[in-house]
């Protein structure tokens, strides 16, 4: 069962496919998180017709669109559309909830240990009090104003509460359990994955 739901689940907005679009390169994806993407590309009065390709969020391909029909010129994917329908008839009529997305992980409830600055040459290291993105390290208070003085180019470095190496490192997304993070949002302050990017992110990210 959690197979089947994983292809009936759209990568976007995970949740059932509504009135899924089949793609040139075979993936599917709903109508409306394909135009929230293209919202998303839109730069200021820029209309969402004058968007002329997309990625797909699951490979990359990158989709042509007609520039008089949009995405009313892909193709609908009707298989998977009816395949959805019986499962949500034979769920509603079996009194079962409709398949959905695993839950995501509950966060850990027990105290987490402290992060220890990376650069110190204290033996133990003090606590760590900033995590910086770009360095791909932690640093305590002393070792990051050694290390991040207020001028360029550290200025432009992002630093975020402590987060473990391990986590930094390849930490996988509670929104799409599949993708990496890959870069860091500005306005929400943490870290996303590509297809966060395309499905709400229309801020700066680096």
């Amino acid at each position: 069962m959690d197979t089947l739901e994983s292809e009936l689940t759209c990568p976007i907005c995970l949740e059932l496919f509504e009135d899924p679009l089949l793609l040139p390169c075979a993936h599917s994806l709903c109508f409306g998180c394909a135009h929230r993407i293209l919202v998303s590309h839109c730069a200021t009065n820029e209309s969402v017709q004058s968007i002329g390709a997309f990625q797909c969020p699951t490979c990359r391909y990158v989709i042509s669109l007609s520039p008089e029909r949009g995405l009313d010129g892909l193709k609908r994917n009707v298989t998977l559309q009816n395949i959805i329908d019986r499962v949500q008839r034979a769920s509603s009529s079996a009194g079962l909830p409709l398949p959905l997305p695993l839950p995501l992980p509950a966060p850990n409830s027990t105290t987490p240990e402290p992060i220890q600055c990376q650069f110190c040459e204290q033996d133990p290291p003090q606590e760590a009090v900033k995590t910086c993105v770009t360095c791909e390290v932690s640093y305590c208070e002393e070792c990051l104003k050694a290390t991040h003085p207020n001028k360029k180019p550290f200025t432009g470095h992002r630093l975020i509460e402590p987060m473990p190496d391990s986590h930094l490192r390849g930490l996988q997304c509670l929104e799409h359990e599949e993708e990496k993070v890959n870069m860091y949002c500005v306005s929400d302050d943490q870290l996303i994955c590509s297809l966060c990017k395309l499905a709400y992110c229309i801020c700066s990210v680096y």
